[in-house]
């Protein structure tokens, strides 16, 4: 490797690398006095590298002492020894050795680079030499060395100059230190001239950049006469400034007292600028990377709170939900006010990341609602902005602006007092045409002040939060009108003489609580007794609207006309399907639609089930249960005798059968008691709705549902005739009537869900109330999770035999709605 670098690569080699022979590794230092060949002076790092050698030593016994060796490991001979041509006055300009070192590990060798100079000039040191040995760290600069020692004389000096290496010695007996001696490097490389910088103290280097600190450092070591290195910004004659790394070794004479500092300077400016540079790129490398981390959790903090606030259902979870994520990730504390239309405080809800301070932290924002200045609490913190940074909470000007904030100026004291606040933040929580919402950031000394990133993180979570919350308040304002609306149409049962009702309303598991589904129950002038249950396809507030049409229709046409079921519901089926749209003609009102905005176009007509039936209590006397209708020929009429039984022989009904179809025949009776006992009378006609469901008072369940009695839904605008079935029920008997959403379950097969109720009716106890409840026990409480997503509506009615007077209780839960 040696023979193949040629003179230009070594004095490379050497400008890169010796520079790293200096640096903070100790510099063993001599001080040869040529005219006797002896070294007179050694510093403390020299007597480690030659413990044995008592001074003054011949120069020649201190090498073998310190076991000097040339780098092959050949010992060196006194012809070429660098110490022998130092002593002919020849100079060592640079050349490799290694030394010898022992420890309780052993012996090793150690690569050292000597350089050896006369110091011709140097006030009572003409005569002498200085010899500094400087360690080698690092192999490539073992490697520059021992290239360099193959090269020409004049090469090795140029690598010696290219290090920059320069020495001093100053007369320690002095009081100001003055330099006696430089050699020609520092010239080169300060611009002093030799007679410039001898009687001098080295200070003449210092400037205005010098840090002062590391000089009184260098002042300090110079004192306690100890060895110093030191990196300070020096300044060559022309001005121009460079980094020196000086090191300072004290030189003892034989009885210990310090006679000379030898300084040993090196120009590393390009290593100053270097490591600066790289300094730089590392910081700027850690402040990107701490950005993008800040960013990165900012966007998480965003995220997070967008979907916790987003998942809630209700304004009160999702404001907790909210300030559990703003502290303590963004606040040590944080209040959220609920405001009116007009800025007032309605509501607040407070956080504190100490749990202690909860109670305190409630309590403040408690009393904000007392204080709001004219104009409201949005106007009195934000003005015309969306958010306010306040970085210095206790300083004038904040207090001065806080002021306008509450009426009460003590408020202030109280609140910096006991949260410590140290800056604050206010953010409104913006809705589509307002802000109803203020959040209120606080920070204490122990974390650093609110930023512009913090407000701009504020902002955003600020924008989607309050829209949140407003899609909320929404949510909430429509479902209660839509429970207002749902709960107005529902009737006030009447109080009816012959029969107990219970009457449940349940709505749809998605927790719309507005839905189609609806019950109608009235009576007649002649005592008739009219029972509706119905089904407006959704679960919307359109479909309670169009289900309170479809009812008011029903009872007015049923009261009006006192037809028969069927014909009720073709006249009601005719209005449904026909109906204009707010009293526009129905030729016009495409014409309209096509001019108006979606919002404002005509809810389409809905389909609709229904199931009518029209109920007479047994009379003593002959009746006539209806007269035909001109719009329903199969209407039924017939009479019935003193005794309740039928004129005309009606179809037996075995007792097994679980579903009652009339087949040709107009009336049928049922129950062993039909002719013995009071019966009802119930006429029915459904428009595709569940068929109701009786149990008679043996405890046998059956259905109502004859074939012919069941037509086509509402609002399809068939002109398909509807036709009535009339039964004769003992008195005794409960008759159900519901929605499909008491039943219908997820992948039922056909006959599932009507089996499942009459299970359900037929186990169910005595007593209307209870036997609702059962119902609704077994089929709606017992599998919430497989039921439809549907309401529920339950009618039950209990047929008495004879009127109930007055104050007379019948059973106990018979009353409901």
């Amino acid at each position: 490797m040696t023979e193949m670098l040629d003179s230009g690569t070594a004095a490379g080699l050497a400008r890169a690398e010796l520079r790293t022979v200096l640096g903070d590794a100790p510099v063993a230092v001599l001080v040869v006095d040529l005219a006797t060949s002896e070294v007179v002076h050694a510093n403390d790092v020299a007597v480690q590298l030659a413990p044995d050698a008592e001074l003054p030593a011949r120069l020649d016994a201190w090498g073998r002492s310190a076991g000097l060796q040339d780098p092959s490991g050949v010992e060196l001979e006194d012809t070429h020894h660098p110490l022998s041509r130092l002593l002919r006055a020849e100079g060592v300009p640079g050349q490799p050795v290694t030394a010898l070192r022992r420890s309780e590990m052993g012996e090793s060798r150690e690569p050292l680079w000597m350089i050896g100079i006369p110091m011709a000039g140097a006030p009572m040191l003409d005569s002498h030499a200085l010899v500094v040995l400087l360690s080698v760290v690092e192999e490539e600069a073992a490697a520059a060395a021992e290239a360099i020692v193959h090269q020409e004389a004049q090469l090795r000096q140029r690598a010696v100059l290219a290090t920059g290496l320069s020495f001093t010695v100053a007369d320690a007996r002095e009081p100001d230190c003055p330099l006696v001696w430089v050699n020609p490097a520092f010239t080169a490389s300060t611009g002093y001239a030799f007679d410039e910088a001898v009687g001098r103290n080295c200070r003449f280097l210092q400037g205005e950049g010098t840090d002062r600190a590391e000089i009184a450092r260098i002042r300090a070591a110079i004192d306690a006469r100890e060895a110093v290195v030191a990196t300070v910004l020096n300044y060559r004659k022309d001005g121009l400034a460079f980094w020196n790394q000086v090191t300072i070794t004290p030189i003892a004479d034989a009885d210990g007292v310090v006679t000379h500092f030898v300084g040993v300077q090196t120009d590393v400016s390009g290593r100053i600028f270097a490591d600066r540079e790289r300094d730089r790129a590392l910081h700027a490398e850690q402040a990107a990377r701490a950005e993008a981390e800040s960013a990165q959790a900012r966007l998480t903090l965003l995220a997070e709170a967008t979907e916790a606030v987003a998942d809630e259902l209700e304004e009160a979870g999702a404001r907790e939900r909210l300030l559990a994520l703003i502290v303590p990730d963004l606040a040590d504390s944080a209040a959220l006010f609920q405001l009116d239309s007009q800025g007032n405080v309605t509501d607040h809800l407070a956080r504190h990341r100490d749990s202690a301070m909860a109670e305190e932290t409630d309590r403040l924002a408690g009393e904000i609602r007392d204080l709001t200045p004219p104009g409201g609490l949005l106007r009195a913190l934000l003005g015309d902005e969306s958010i306010r940074l306040v970085s210095d909470v206790g300083s004038d000007a904040a207090r001065e602006v806080a002021q306008g904030f509450v009426t009460d100026p003590r408020y202030l004291d109280r609140f910096e007092a006991t949260l410590r606040v140290d800056s604050s933040m206010i953010v409104g929580l913006p809705g589509r045409d307002s802000i109803r919402d203020v959040l209120v950031l606080n920070r204490t000394a122990d974390r650093p002040s609110f930023t512009t990133d913090d407000a701009t993180l504020a902002r955003e979570l600020g924008r989607r939060t309050g829209l949140i919350l407003e899609n909320l308040r929404l949510y909430v304002t429509q479902s209660r009108i839509a429970q207002t609306l749902q709960r107005s149409l529902l009737p006030i049962l009447p109080e009816l003489d012959w029969l107990d009702v219970d009457a449940r309303y349940l709505a749809s598991s998605d927790d719309a609580e507005v839905g189609g589904d609806f019950y109608d129950l009235f009576e007649y002038p002649d005592g008739g007794i009219g029972v509706a249950v119905g089904d407006v396809e959704g679960h919307d507030i359109y479909a309670a609207a169009a289900m309170g049409q479809l009812k008011g229709l029903l009872r007015a046409t049923a009261l009006t006309q006192r037809a028969m079921p069927a014909a009720i519901l073709e006249q009601v089926d005719q209005l449904v399907s026909h109906r204009p749209s707010g009293g526009v003609p129905p030729e016009s009102t495409s014409r309209l639609a096509g001019s108006r905005g979606a919002s404002e176009r005509r809810e389409p007509d809905r389909l609709a089930t229904l199931s009518f039936a029209h109920l007479e209590p047994p009379r003593r006397s002959a009746i006539r249960l209806g007269r035909p209708s001109s719009r329903a020929s199969s209407a039924t009429s017939f009479r019935v005798d003193s005794e309740g039984g039928v004129a005309d022989e009606p179809l037996t009904v075995q007792p097994a059968m679980s579903r009652v179809g009339l087949g040709d025949a107009a009336v049928e009776v049922l129950g062993e008691q039909r002719r013995r006992g009071p019966t009802w009378t119930l006429t029915l006609s459904s428009a595709g709705h569940p068929p109701p469901l009786t149990r008679l008072p043996d405890g046998e369940v059956v259905f109502l549902d004859p074939p012919f009695a069941q037509g086509p839904l509402l609002g399809l605008g068939m002109t398909r005739r509807r036709h009535d079935a009339t039964f004769l029920l003992p008195a005794g008997s409960i008759v159900l009537f519901y929605t499909d959403g008491l039943i219908e379950r997820r992948a039922d097969r056909s006959d599932e869900a009507e089996q499942r109720l009459i299970r359900a009716a037929a186990g169910a106890p005595e007593g209307l109330g209870a036997f609702v409840d059962h119902i609704l026990a077994e089929l709606v409480d017992t599998h919430p999770g497989d039921a439809a997503h549907d309401d529920v509506v339950v009618v039950a009615l209990c047929l008495h035999e004879e009127k109930v007077e007055p104050g007379v209780e019948t059973e106990p839960g018979t009353a409901g709605s």
